[in-house]
C-alpha cells in the first residue's frame, strides 16, 4: 500500500499537463472572506528588518539580511526556503535563543527579549526528560513556569494530554513511546503552559511517511482548539501548503524575504486536495521560488572508480 504522502508526489508528476492551473493566487469566495477575517485579527507577532550575522574564519556571514513580517492571532504560519535560508535561525531568534544583530522582534507590541513562557517550541529532536513519565513532561513546565501547585499542574496537565490522545499512555516512559507519541508529548507540554506562540522548527522531519502525516493532521486538529498562533519550519512544501494559512518563503545566503503567500487551498484541510488543481498551483508556484527551472546543479569532481564496460545513464 502506497504510504499516505506517495499521493503528494503522484499528484506532482501525473498531472496533465494539458489541463490549465489556476493561479496560486486565485481563491474562492470562501477563502477569501477567510483571509479577510484574518486579517482583522490582532497582530501577535511582528519582525521588523531584523538581521542576524555570525561570525566566521572567513568573515562575517549574514544568515538573515532584513527580514520583515507580521503574523496575525491564530494564524498558522510555515516558513520554507531552500538549505541556508536561515529557517532555524529566524526560529531560534523568535524563541529569544539568539540575539538579533539588529532590527526587533515585538510579541504583543513588546519586545522579544530572549526566552519566555509566552513563547512554546517544538524542535525537531526528542527534548523530553527520559526519567519522567508522560505526565511528569507535561508538568515539568507547569510547575517551573507558572509557579502552580503540583495538584492543579496535574489536573492542568491531564487535559492537554487527553487533546493530544494519549491520555493512556499518561504513566509510560519516552522510550516507551513511538517517535510520533514523543512529538505529541512535546506539543503537549509547551501548549500546557498557554503561550502566545507556538515555534515549531521542522518537528516531523524524523518521522516516517506515514507517521508524519498522522502527526500532520493531529496538528490541525490541536491547532482548532486552542487560541494558539503558529509558527512552523520546514523544509517540505507539500507540508506547507497542507498546514498554513500564508506561507513566508526565504532567500537563500542571505536569508531574505522572496514572498508571502496566501495559501488557496479551502479549509478544512484534507490529504485528499494535494490533488486539487489549487495546491498543486501552490506547489508549482513554491518550487518555481525555490527551486528554479533554470537552476543548475553544481557539477561535483568526479573519478571513476569501477570499469562496467557500459554508461549507468
Amino acid at each position: 500500500m502506497c504510504p499516505p504522502d506517495c499521493a503528494h508526489m503522484t499528484a506532482m508528476t501525473e498531472a496533465p499537463e494539458a489541463i490549465a492551473l489556476p493561479s496560486y493566487r486565485e481563491q474562492s469566495p470562501q477563502v477569501a472572506a477567510r483571509f479577510q477575517r484574518l486579517r482583522e485579527r490582532p497582530v501577535i507577532l511582528e519582525v521588523r528588518d531584523v538581521v542576524k550575522h555570525f561570525d566566521s574564519p572567513q568573515g562575517q556571514m549574514v544568515a538573515l539580511d532584513r527580514v520583515s513580517f507580521k503574523t496575525h492571532r491564530r494564524e498558522f504560519l510555515c516558513v520554507i526556503g531552500a538549505s541556508g535560508c536561515g529557517k532555524s535561525t529566524l526560529a531560534r531568534l523568535l524563541a529569544g535563543l539568539e540575539e538579533l544583530s539588529s532590527g526587533e522582534i515585538l510579541l504583543d507590541a513588546r519586545p522579544v527579549a530572549g526566552p519566555g513562557p509566552d513563547r512554546g517550541m517544538v524542535c525537531q529532536t526528542y527534548t523530553l526528560f527520559p526519567w519522567l513519565t508522560v505526565l511528569r513532561n507535561v508538568m515539568f513546565g507547569l510547575e517551573l513556569s507558572r509557579g502552580v501547585s503540583a495538584i492543579t499542574a496535574k489536573s492542568e496537565a491531564q487535559e492537554w494530554i487527553e487533546l493530544v490522545g494519549l491520555t493512556e499512555f499518561a504513566d509510560l516512559y519516552p522510550h516507551q513511546l513511538s517517535g510520533g507519541m514523543k512529538q505529541r508529548v512535546a506539543i503537549a507540554r509547551a501548549l500546557a503552559n498557554r503561550p502566545r506562540i507556538l515555534l515549531m522548527d521542522e518537528p516531523f522531519s524524523a518521522l516516517d511517511a506515514q507517521t508524519r502525516a498522522q502527526m500532520q493532521s493531529y496538528l490541525l486538529q490541536i491547532w482548532r482548539q486552542v487560541d494558539i498562533t503558529i509558527v512552523f519550519i520546514t523544509h517540505d512544501l507539500d507540508e506547507a501548503i497542507y498546514l498554513a494559512d500564508r506561507v513566508l518563503v526565504l532567500d537563500a545566503k542571505p536569508g531574505r524575504v522572496r514572498e508571502l503567500m496566501e495559501v488557496a487551498v479551502p479549509r478544512p484541510r484534507s490529504p485528499g486536495q494535494f490533488l486539487s488543481p489549487s495546491f498543486i498551483a501552490a506547489r508549482r508556484h513554491l518550487e518555481e521560488l525555490i527551486h528554479p527551472l533554470s537552476e543548475t546543479a553544481e557539477h561535483l569532481p568526479m573519478v571513476r572508480l569501477t570499469k562496467v564496460g557500459d554508461d549507468v545513464e
